[in-house]
Protein backbone atom coordinates (compact mmCIF):
# COMPACT_ATOMS: atom_id res chain seq x y z
CA UNK A 1 0.00 0.00 0.00
CA UNK A 2 1.31 3.54 -0.72
CA UNK A 3 1.76 5.37 2.21
CA UNK A 4 1.53 8.37 0.36
CA UNK A 5 -1.99 8.84 -0.93
CA UNK A 6 -4.55 10.06 1.14
CA UNK A 7 -2.53 12.44 3.76
CA UNK A 8 -4.39 14.60 5.27
CA UNK A 9 -3.14 18.84 5.01
CA UNK A 10 -0.74 17.89 8.16
CA UNK A 11 0.25 14.76 6.70
CA UNK A 12 0.97 16.28 3.65
CA UNK A 13 3.19 18.91 4.88
CA UNK A 14 5.11 16.24 6.72
CA UNK A 15 5.29 14.79 3.88
CA UNK A 16 6.76 17.21 1.98
CA UNK A 17 9.14 18.00 4.75
CA UNK A 18 10.30 14.61 4.46
CA UNK A 19 10.65 14.50 0.85
CA UNK A 20 13.23 18.39 1.27
CA UNK A 21 15.11 16.23 4.16
CA UNK A 22 15.85 13.27 1.88
CA UNK A 23 17.09 16.08 -1.15
CA UNK A 24 19.31 17.51 0.92
CA UNK A 25 20.53 14.50 2.35
CA UNK A 26 21.41 13.43 -1.01
CA UNK A 27 22.85 16.95 -1.81
CA UNK A 28 25.31 16.95 0.54
CA UNK A 29 26.48 13.10 0.34
CA UNK A 30 27.35 14.06 -3.32
CA UNK A 31 29.39 17.25 -2.16
CA UNK A 32 31.17 15.18 0.48
CA UNK A 33 32.42 12.78 -2.56
CA UNK A 34 33.27 15.81 -4.83
CA UNK A 35 34.86 18.27 -2.67
CA UNK A 36 38.42 18.02 -2.72
CA UNK A 37 38.51 19.82 0.91
CA UNK A 38 38.84 16.97 2.67
CA UNK A 39 37.30 19.07 5.70
CA UNK A 40 34.99 20.58 4.01
CA UNK A 41 34.20 16.85 2.86
CA UNK A 42 33.59 15.59 6.59
CA UNK A 43 30.90 18.61 7.18
CA UNK A 44 29.10 17.75 4.52
CA UNK A 45 29.30 13.86 5.38
CA UNK A 46 28.28 15.14 8.65
CA UNK A 47 25.37 17.87 7.17
CA UNK A 48 24.43 14.48 5.33
CA UNK A 49 23.94 12.63 8.47
CA UNK A 50 21.84 15.18 10.01
CA UNK A 51 19.58 15.34 7.34
CA UNK A 52 19.46 11.72 7.46
CA UNK A 53 18.75 11.81 10.80
CA UNK A 54 15.84 14.51 10.70
CA UNK A 55 14.08 12.73 7.62
CA UNK A 56 13.82 9.45 10.00
CA UNK A 57 12.35 11.69 12.92
CA UNK A 58 9.89 12.88 10.51
CA UNK A 59 8.94 9.44 8.88
CA UNK A 60 8.31 8.36 12.41
CA UNK A 61 5.83 11.16 13.13
CA UNK A 62 4.02 10.55 9.61
CA UNK A 63 4.26 6.88 9.45
CA UNK A 64 4.95 5.53 13.08
CA UNK A 65 8.31 4.44 12.07
CA UNK A 66 10.82 5.47 9.57
CA UNK A 67 10.84 3.94 6.55
CA UNK A 68 14.16 2.59 5.81
CA UNK A 69 16.02 3.50 2.81
CA UNK A 70 19.32 1.66 1.27
CA UNK A 71 21.96 2.73 2.90
CA UNK A 72 20.54 4.27 6.04
CA UNK A 73 23.05 3.86 8.83
CA UNK A 74 21.65 2.78 12.08
CA UNK A 75 21.95 4.83 15.37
Amino acid sequence: MDKTKNLSGEDNSLQTLVTLEDLAEKKTKIYSRLLMDVALAKEMETLSMRHQKRRQALEKLLYGEPKTKKGDKEE
